[in-house]
């Protein structure tokens, strides 16, 4: 959870979303919604700087230390047609901008990737839907732009979570048992050859989670290499 923050322009809109997010059924449905979408960043940009964000039209999100494989809070935005940029923080010349397009009610992630010249954003659309049971639902975003298609794991299980997922793209839900101390292996698609391991996770009854990927399997740096991440989605 140290990874997720808001900056402190936005602290009131969470404060005001925190009674709507306890009931999922009435969250999308508030009047304040309704030409609204959610949206969850992601610095998944190896080597790269602490991170500014901004929305063509609106204020500057001040993240304060928005670095490497941490994300932000879902935060209200509004629907449509938009431009995101992206900048090092507290400099005026953005690095890149991107023109994504959210719809009503709907929720997102977006991962900021690769780095200097090739950095870029992937806008992916996040699901509603609930978990049975002792379940929890997992994903595999794939943001390591020379691992090449890729396998998801969890280490000792046979059936995979995941598999032949490209650079920039993310695979459906899929509903497993919550675990704990449990750790996630990438591998080359196809193959039993693991390229990154998690650190031990926790899987909770309900939950969705999106297990990632960044880095590159070429580095050996600590701020380089490739890396196996995960977020829960909570409501």
């Amino acid at each position: 959870m140290k990874k997720v923050f808001l900056g402190s322009s936005l602290l009131l809109t969470l404060a005001l979303l925190s009674s709507c997010l306890k009931d999922r059924d009435n969250y999308y449905e508030s009047p304040e919604f309704q030409n609204a979408a959610v949206v969850s960043i992601i610095n998944g940009a190896p080597l790269s700087n602490p991170l500014d964000i901004q929305f063509k039209g609106t204020q500057r999100w001040l993240l304060n230390e928005f670095y490497y494989t941490y994300r932000t809070n879902y935060t209200r935005v509004y629907s449509g047609d938009r431009t995101l940029y992206v900048f090092n923080r507290g400099e005026s010349d953005s690095l890149f901008s991107k023109n994504v397009t959210f719809e009503p009610k709907k929720r997102y992630s977006i991962f900021i990737v690769d780095t200097l010249s090739k950095m870029s954003a992937v806008l992916v659309r996040d699901s509603v839907m609930a978990p049975k049971g002792d379940s929890v639902l997992l994903r595999l975003a794939n943001m390591s732009p020379d691992a090449g298609p890729v396998d998801l794991y969890i280490q000792g299980n046979t059936t995979p979570v995941a598999q032949h997922i490209g650079y920039k793209n993310v695979s459906t839900f899929v509903s497993f048992k919550s675990e704990k101390d449990i750790k996630f292996e990438v591998r080359a698609a196809g193959t039993n050859t693991v390229l990154a391991t998690s650190d031990l996770k926790n899987l909770y009854n309900g939950n969705q989670y999106t297990i990632w990927t960044s880095g590159y399997k070429s580095m050996h740096t600590d701020n380089g290499k490739l890396i196996v991440e995960t977020m829960a989605h909570y409501y």
